[in-house]
């Protein structure tokens, strides 16, 4: 297992240094969501004043390394807290500690082989994880990690200006490396993720979505009797931004996740908010 994580960190530091090779294509944005209300001391509601703040980014570096072989990099980060105001059993308002509303960072390296066929053969290495892990009364920095490997075929069916739409299906394995747990569970299976993205220019808007299934056929550490690891797992991402005035911007975020191990029923998030973005390239 050791070999398996120097590799992934080998892999990962590879494709952190062909970023600053020459000639790369680069796109990043910026976004600073704030919603915030406040009430008076005399206010006849129960309300009580919130903060809500999000901040991300999304950046992808990509390069046609040679006329055979394609590379694309995708990192996204994003993080964000509320803040409440409670109120005791004297009537005295206070603050409450700032918790969590979004904790995300993904990194993506792909590599295709384009070799103009219908079809392309690809290789894949993700890393999933989170900024602060708080599942105990200890908080660990950037845990767990999800890794996962692929390998399979893929097809771009628009690669325009305006508009982007690619798919791949392949074989994958996963090692969720979790600091508060010993040993690292190897999982398995089939691996498909369908990636959009259009332009609005009339409305100075842009649409992000990616859509991916992942269906496991082993699992190290897999009990008997329980069997959800064997459902399907799905997760679809969708991001609206349109840009309302110079950087002021209106951003809508809207996430589907299906996985039975977490819950029966499908998970989802959305956030609206309007605030500052900012392109770097």
């Amino acid at each position: 297992m050791k070999n398996i994580r120097f590799i992934l960190a080998a892999a990962l530091l590879l494709s952190f240094a062909l970023l600053f090779a020459e000639a790369w294509k680069f796109d990043s944005d910026i976004m600073v969501n704030l919603t915030q209300s406040q009430f008076s001391d005399n206010w006849a509601g129960s309300e009580l004043s919130n903060i809500t703040w999000t901040a991300s980014m999304n950046n992808t570096a990509q390069k046609q390394l040679a006329e055979w072989l394609k590379n694309k990099n995708t990192l996204k980060l994003a993080f964000g807290q509320t803040h409440l105001q409670k109120e005791d059993l004297l009537g005295e308002t206070y603050w409450e500690k700032p918790q969590k509303s979004t904790d995300q960072i993904a990194f993506e390296s792909l590599m295709q082989f384009t070799l103009k066929t219908f079809v392309d053969p690809y290789l894949s290495l993700r890393a999933d994880s989170q900024f602060l892990d708080e599942a105990s009364t200890k908080t660990l920095v950037v845990n767990p990690i999800l890794f996962t490997e692929s390998a399979g075929i893929m097809k771009t069916i628009v690669d325009g200006e305006k508009t982007k739409l690619n798919a791949r299906i392949g074989g994958a394995v996963r090692e969720n490396w979790n600091r508060r747990v010993d040993g690292i569970p190897v999982d398995g299976g089939i691996e498909g993720i369908v990636e959009f993205k259009q332009i609005f220019g009339l409305l100075n808007a842009s649409y992000n979505s990616r859509l991916s299934a992942y269906k496991a056929l082993f699992k190290s550490d897999a009990v008997a009797g329980v069997d959800n690891w064997k459902a399907p797992d799905l997760k679809w991402e969708n991001l609206l931004s349109l840009n309302l005035w110079k950087m002021l911007s209106l951003n809508l975020n809207l996430d589907f996740i299906y996985e039975k191990e977490q819950s029966p029923d499908i998970q989802w998030k959305e956030i609206l908010g309007l605030g500052f973005s900012y392109s770097l390239f």
